[in-house]
């Protein structure tokens, strides 16, 4: 029978109660060590050296006592700033620590420890405070507590005879149970290889062959360069997936390939040695075939079977399904995160293992089981039963609202009522993760018929019509991301304690949420009436995402019903769409021939256009094409489809005000006039060129006509300039002159221009600079042909 203190000497509270006792007693003693008044005063009336020399030996050394007052003075605050530096992080922002006074205030903010997490923080302390004790106190501590943490979790996950193994605290999960999948690795070559990889290494591999392990193609974890530098294993293989509709997401492995790789293996003298499988992937929460991996270690190889995922967690129900029992129960070792699942912090990732031959853990190996013991006597396995089964329950709930929902589809189940029906019913054990989106009508029918087109025959596919149909696809494939990113936005808020979030699935699938209860139900004290909440919120909104589904569809038929409103492409928005107003004096122009004059005139109407709605109805907002580069106005959501033609007259009628408004004919008129202005600018800096090439000797009366005479020269030939009103352009002049002429290749088309009624008379829509400063006008045809403001000099 081993000897050992109780439970309560390794009890943390207890630790702490003691060491302030110790200190309680350090200060005894210190003040037992001072001398009293009365004392201090009868030895100062002796004078003999033999009372002196035991008074020295007596009492301790002023500077004992000085550093023994320092440290219990000082200790407090040190203890409080580094508590500080701990619970607050507000620190981070300055440059220097926090003041010991400043933990006083803020001492509490960061506590969020249960009972539990403390006890678990503190022992790690307990673990430092047994390696002092002496070596066969602290072997038999290590070794029943290794024992007994084993026989509750063999129980717990129904592993006859399983051994725990904790792995070191990393920074991350994924890097804590890649050190769980190290071990088994580790387990596996004692068994391949036996002893002889301990003292000959990576030399044991070529004499005995070359070690491969196998990665299932749904884990999502590289571990080839840790077991490259761990092991030196380099062939580390991942398997080929079974192809299917979700394979581009995650696959399963292929048991065919599998086994054919098995074979090329042997034959080329290589020894398998892993096969690394998942029960309950991290995404669609799908299983690999364990039983047909079972099957080919019996018929085909020895190696090692090691199994990671959520499902492993459905070992631990009060009524887990029989062939889940008897085929998990076979593998050799497996990997979970069950502190994640329980909640509990500083416990690290457990993996189990059957015993192998000649493996003895080390006695380090042993007491790290420590936070699980405490875990498991403070928990008990009835507790960690029922969380465990309250995120199963969850998931049936959640898996039963989502089958109520026709506009939600479940990503991997194709008929949701039949499956939720059969889980609640027990015949199926509910998923441990969900995932879900919605069911855009429009992508898939985008989808069905790219792959229609695609199945062709060589001579009859039309690949002008698979492109077509492809852009389609990545066109309705944005919206949909786009639908279930507003839907996240307005619900992911409300529901924090159920830890849903989005997740990127790829392909043609988009973007989804995600719900895994495992991983949040017990930290976040997850309960049926927060899943009920969200369903119930899901289904209120899905009315509004019809209605603007159903609108969108109607959306590009009212063209023609509103000709001021040009309808543009807008990316990565929810909402119904997208218009432009096009003022009527760039209206016959092509938006794709607009220049950026012309951009920034249609951009400023529109801005001007999304403020005055937004008086009305905050569900408009201001956006701008990337393909035409204008501002525009958005339509939001729409809670009734028949609403967007009402939206539509709105900011029809309503840029029509702004355009006709005062405000509006003024910014124009300032464009005519700094128009007018830079022409003007232009002919001057070209006058003042000419003036600088002739010199000043020419510009005198006399003296000019002599210096002409004498050395003639050629009269540069300086050009008006002319502004167009519809693109905001200062041109030449000759292109009017050549127009004259009939050069029809020199020629710009020119257009009537609508200008809005405006209290300033515009009676010409030309107005010409020349370049003597007077105005040359042209006759009302030539303008109407011309619509420029030719300026010359």
């Amino acid at each position: 029978m081993i000897c050992m203190r109780s439970s309560s000497d390794l009890d943390s509270p207890a630790l702490l109660r003691r060491h302030s006792s110790y200190h309680d007693y350090d200060s005894k003693i210190e003040q037992q060590s001072q001398p009293s008044p009365g004392s201090a005063k009868s030895s100062s009336n002796d004078s003999g050296v033999e009372e002196a020399r035991k008074a020295s030996v007596s009492q301790p050394k002023p500077v004992e006592r000085r550093a023994t007052r320092l440290s219990s003075s000082t200790v407090s605050p040190v203890l409080e700033q580094l508590e500080q530096l701990i619970v607050n992080d507000d620190w981070l922002a300055r440059d220097e620590p926090p003041h010991p006074q400043q933990a006083k205030h803020k001492a509490k903010e960061g506590s969020r420890l249960s009972d539990l997490g403390r006890t678990l923080v503190t022992s790690s302390s307990l673990k430092a405070y047994i390696d002092l004790l002496g070596s066969h106190h602290r072997q038999s501590i290590a070794s029943w507590l290794f024992g007994n943490t084993s026989i509750t979790f063999s129980q717990l996950f129904r592993f006859p005879e399983a051994q725990v193994y904790c792995s070191e605290t990393e920074s991350t999960l994924a890097n804590s149970v890649r050190n769980g999948i190290g071990h088994a690795v580790r387990l596996a070559i004692k068994q391949a290889y036996g002893g002889e990889f301990a003292t000959k290494g990576w030399r044991v591999f070529v004499e005995q062959g070359a070690p491969v392990v196998y990665v299932s193609p749904s884990l999502h974890l590289d571990i080839a360069p840790y077991l490259a530098s761990e092991f030196g294993i380099c062939d580390v293989v991942v398997l080929p997936k079974l192809e299917g509709d979700l394979s581009e997401i995650e696959g399963r492995i292929d048991h065919h390939a599998f086994e054919k790789l098995l074979d090329e293996d042997m034959a080329a003298g290589k020894k398998p040695l892993m096969v690394l499988g998942v029960v309950g992937s991290s995404i669609l929460g799908q299983n690999d075939m364990i039983s047909k991996l079972l099957d080919s270690r019996k018929n085909k190889a020895r190696f090692w079977l090691h199994i990671v995922g959520q499902a492993v967690a459905a070992l631990t129900l009060r009524e887990p399904t029989e062939v889940l029992v008897h085929v998990l129960s076979q593998v050799d070792s497996m990997t979970f995160p069950l502190a994640l699942w329980l909640g509990i912090p500083a416990a690290p990732v457990i993996t189990i293992h059957r015993s192998v031959d000649g493996y003895k853990p080390t006695y380090r190996a042993k007491l790290d089981t420590l936070p699980w013991w405490v875990a498991s006597q403070y928990l008990t396995t009835k507790r960690i039963t029922d969380s465990i089964e309250n995120a199963y329950f969850l998931s049936k709930v959640m898996l039963k609202g989502l089958s109520a929902l026709e506009q939600m589809e479940i990503v991997g189940v194709d008929n949701v009522v039949d499956f939720a029906n059969k889980v609640f019913k027990s015949q199926y054990i509910a998923p441990s993760v969900l995932i879900f989106k919605y069911k855009y009508a429009q992508l898939k029918e985008a989808i069905a018929a790219h792959k229609k087109l695609s199945c062709e025959s060589e001579e009859s596919r039309d690949e002008a019509a698979i492109d077509k149909a492809a852009k389609l696809i990545e066109h309705e494939l944005e919206y949909a991301e786009s639908l279930n990113s507003w839907l996240g936005q307005g619900l992911l808020g409300e529901c924090t304690p159920l830890g849903i979030h989005m997740i990127e699935l790829g392909g043609h699938h988009g973007t989804a949420f995600r719900f895994c209860p495992l991983e949040h139900a017990a930290a976040n004290s997850s309960n049926m009436d927060h899943v009920q909440k969200f369903i119930k919120q899901l289904s209120e909104v899905m009315s509004i995402i019809d209605s603007t589904v159903a609108a969108r569809r109607s959306f590009a038929d009212m063209k023609t019903e509103f000709p001021s409103l040009a309808q543009l492409p807008i990316n990565k928005w929810a909402g119904v769409g997208a218009v432009c107003y096009i003022p009527s004096i760039v209206k016959e122009t092509n938006p794709e021939e607009w220049n950026e004059k012309q951009r920034q005139q249609v951009s400023m109407l529109n801005m001007e256009l999304v403020h005055s709605l937004r008086s009305v109805d905050s569900a408009f907002s201001s956006g701008e094409s990337a393909l035409f580069g204008v501002s525009c106005v958005k339509f939001g959501m729409l809670s009734d489809a028949n609403d967007l033609v009402d939206l539509m007259r709105m900011v029809s009628e309503r840029g029509k005000e702004i355009e006709n408004s005062q405000q509006y004919l003024d910014t124009l008129a300032e464009q005519i006039r700094k128009g007018i202005e830079e022409a003007q600018q232009e002919l001057k800096h070209e006058n003042d060129a000419r003036l600088q090439q002739e010199g000043v000797m020419r510009q005198l009366p006399i003296m000019g006509s002599l210096v002409n005479w004498f050395s003639p020269i050629e009269h540069p030939n300086i050009k008006g300039r002319s502004f167009n009103l519809k693109t905001g352009e200062i041109q030449t002049t000759d292109v009017l002159y050549k127009h004259k002429q009939g050069d029809s290749e020199l020629k710009t088309p020119m257009t009537p221009i609508e200008t809005p009624q405006a209290p300033h008379d515009f009676n010409k829509n030309t107005i010409v600079v020349e370049k003597k400063d007077s105005i040359q006008e042209e006759s009302p045809e030539e303008v109407k042909e011309s619509q420029e403001v030719p300026a010359s000099a």
